[in-house]
């Protein structure tokens, strides 16, 4: 029996022991084994062995102890691995996957894009399956964690169905990045309840129901955000752009500025949309024909040069003349079609010219490449694909809703309102110097240009677009270029040549529209709206991101299986031409139906060094460069769940390197990924 000294001494050496061990605290890394790591605050990687990693799933922030693990080499340097001792939260709750069987056992094999390497299946009780069988896809819920025994268990949402049900790409792709098809009840509650007792304050309001306002957009359109309409006057124009106004109808709080800043946009999938606001907010505000509409009214005085002056904007009351389609207007200004506003589009027609001719010699506009579009069959499936240019009526709409954006962002920073602005930066700072070496090497006249001002980077854009060089010089720019991005301070868009801009002519629409309005009614002297918090604009910056994820996914989704019906018929070779390039391969685009797809050259049996100059990558026997025309073979996709399409070269479309031109300026790199 031990003595009281001997407990003690013991009691002190397990306090030493607990006093020695390091606790630290980190996110769970998944690799492609069973091992994997936590990433500590300070960003060191400690070592879970793969009995810890059951415990625990991507994601989840954990406490841990840090021990030393011994090393058989006694040279080697010391070790340490992780030991759960508290699961802190988890990322993973809601998310989609693929239903697998085993035996009798059903499992849920996850699809999260956030958590690499996550490969492991999920256990789904009988009673929690909801009908889903062998090959589902369905969203699940995570209804019980593996941190206490290892086994955790999920339970089905919604069963979307297989693989083959129709529509079922694009329920799936909105599921997985988080995109709910409708807003929460208590939000829809909220925004019907203030509906109901929304004051009238059309006698607060300009009233603008004699000017002759249309809307033009395409035949299936319901939320029409706006009407536009041009008046003659001496020496020009006076044109009229009627923007919805939702806010007018349901007040304002910052709850619901919340609510649609996380909804972030309308989500535009092929032979689907998830609209931002519900159909009971969206219907009464839109710019409907003959019907009396709240609205914001932008007027500009056009010059017959397309000089913009006199911008004026005011709450009012509008009623549109008529929904016309693009092809109907389209038909009224090439003498096909006679229409009751024919005149009056007429006139819209000729002040559009002169906008469109001014901003083509004083500021940047955006080329207009041929653009496709996707023929849907009774299954939602890519039935056919037909080259579409755009038309002349778009680029009127367009024209009119630039003028009106202009005039918008120059009235919010006369009025000392904080934004948003939507602003573009030019060339990156970062890539300046890069960027001066390469109109050395290439374009040696514009080297000493000043690209940081809005004249001098108009004239770099021109000067690449006029260029005569055999490689697309314009394009190989593209690298070294800013996003678009959002901002409460004023500053230039140089990617349109002008010293400011926002975006207010889509509010049912977009989240960013909307709170553009919500400043405007402010400056405006309407009392009932606050302006929105920079706070929300990282939640759109976020929805935003998962509307590209979405769409981009479910149109990849669809573009492997039209490419792989093709190829069970024997079509899949196709001609194509480079669109990007980068050190692990390219993207190309088919000559045929436009689609894109990707060449991976990691596991070429040449190896291929990237020429950042000459934007080409370059063996002992082939080079492919940026705007090559080569030929391709489709590498059908067993189970196309969103990535991209992928191809290999045909033998006779490279370039060999000894013709190709290449300078040795060649960079030495790792290919990516």
């Amino acid at each position: 029996m031990l003595d009281k000294n001997a407990l003690t001494q013991l009691q002190g050496l397990k306090d030493q022991i607990e006093a020695d061990k390091e606790y630290a605290e980190g996110i769970v890394k998944a690799t492609r084994h069973r091992f994997g790591f936590v990433v500590l605050d300070d960003n060191r990687e400690i070592f879970l062995a793969p009995d810890e990693m059951q415990r625990v799933l991507p994601g989840d922030r954990v406490s841990i102890v840090i021990k030393p693990v011994a090393s058989n080499d006694k040279k080697a340097k010391s070790q340490t691995a992780g030991e759960l001792e508290k699961l802190l939260s988890t990322s993973v709750d809601c998310f989609v996957g693929e239903v697998v069987q085993k035996g009798k056992a059903f499992f849920i094999a996850p699809d999260v894009p956030e958590l690499a390497n996550f490969t492991r299946w999920l256990f789904i009780p009988p009673n929690a399956r909801s009908g889903a069988k062998q090959g589902d896809l369905v969203q699940c819920q995570l209804q019980r964690h593996p941190f206490g025994d290892g086994k955790p268990a999920v339970k089905v949402l919604q069963n979307l169905g297989n693989m083959h049900t129709p529509g079922i790409e694009n329920e799936y792709c909105a599921l997985r990045a988080g995109i709910a098809r409708y807003l929460p009840k208590t939000s829809v509650q909220s925004l019907d309840q203030a509906l109901k007792t929304m004051p009238d304050t059309a006698a607060a309001r300009t009233d603008f129901t004699a000017l002759p306002l249309v809307s033009i957009d395409a035949a299936s359109t319901t939320d029409i955000d706006d009407a536009i309409c041009a008046e003659s006057i001496e020496d020009g124009w006076k044109l009229s752009v009627a923007i919805a106004d939702p806010s007018a109808l349901i007040g304002h709080s910052s709850s619901m500025t919340k609510v649609i800043a996380e909804r972030g946009t309308s989500h535009y999938f092929h032979g689907t949309a998830i609209p931002m606001l519900p159909d009971s907010v969206s219907k009464p505000a839109a710019l409907a024909p003959a019907e009396n509409r709240p609205a914001i009214v932008c007027q500009l005085t056009i010059a017959a040069t397309g000089e913009t002056s006199n911008a004026s904007l005011a709450l009012g009351t509008v009623c549109s003349k008529a929904k016309l389609s693009y092809q109907e207007v389209d038909g009224i200004i090439e003498g096909n079609t006679d229409h009751d506003m024919s005149a009056e589009i007429a006139t819209l027609h000729a002040c559009f010219q002169a906008l469109r001719s001014w901003r083509e010699q004083n500021e940047l506009v955006i080329e207009h490449r041929t653009d496709y579009r996707w023929i849907l069959d009774e299954t939602k499936q890519i039935g056919s694909i037909e080259p579409v240019a755009k038309r002349t009526s778009q680029i009127l709409v367009e024209e009119c809703m630039v003028a009106a954006n202009k005039a918008i962002a120059s009235e919010l920073r006369a009025s000392d309102k904080p934004g948003p602005f939507v602003t573009h930066a030019g060339i990156r700072r970062d890539k300046s110097d890069e960027a001066k070496e390469f109109l050395n090497r290439f374009l040696p006249e514009m080297a000493e240009t000043d690209f940081s001002t809005i004249e001098g980077f108009r004239a770099l854009i021109n000067a690449l677009n006029a260029a005569t060089d055999e490689r697309p010089l314009r394009a190989m720019v593209n690298r070294l270029m800013a996003r678009a991005s959002f901002s409460v301070k004023a500053a230039p868009h140089m990617g349109m040549a002008v010293p400011l801009y926002t975006n207010g002519t889509s509010p049912l629409r977009k989240a960013l529209d909307y709170c553009v309005h919500l400043q405007l009614k402010a400056m405006l002297g309407d009392t009932s709206v606050t302006p929105a918090q920079a706070t929300v604009f990282d939640a759109i910056n976020q929805a935003s991101a998962k509307n590209r994820q979405a769409v981009n996914t479910a149109q990849n989704w669809l573009t492997c299986n039209f490419l792989n019906k093709l190829a069970v018929g024997g079509e899949n070779q196709f001609d194509a031409s480079v669109v990007h390039i980068n050190t692990s391969g390219f993207t190309v685009r088919l000559d045929k139906n436009g689609l894109e797809g990707v060449v991976d050259l990691r596991s070429h049996n040449d190896k291929f060094s990237f020429d950042k100059w000459e934007m080409s990558l370059k063996s002992k026997n082939a080079r492919f460069a940026l705007g090559q025309q080569i030929r391709v073979e489709y590498q059908p996709a067993e189970k196309p769940r969103g990535t991209q399409a992928a191809f290999s070269i045909l033998a006779s479309s490279s370039v060999t390197a000894s013709d190709s031109g290449a300078t040795d300026d060649t960079q030495k790199t790792k290919p990516e990924g």
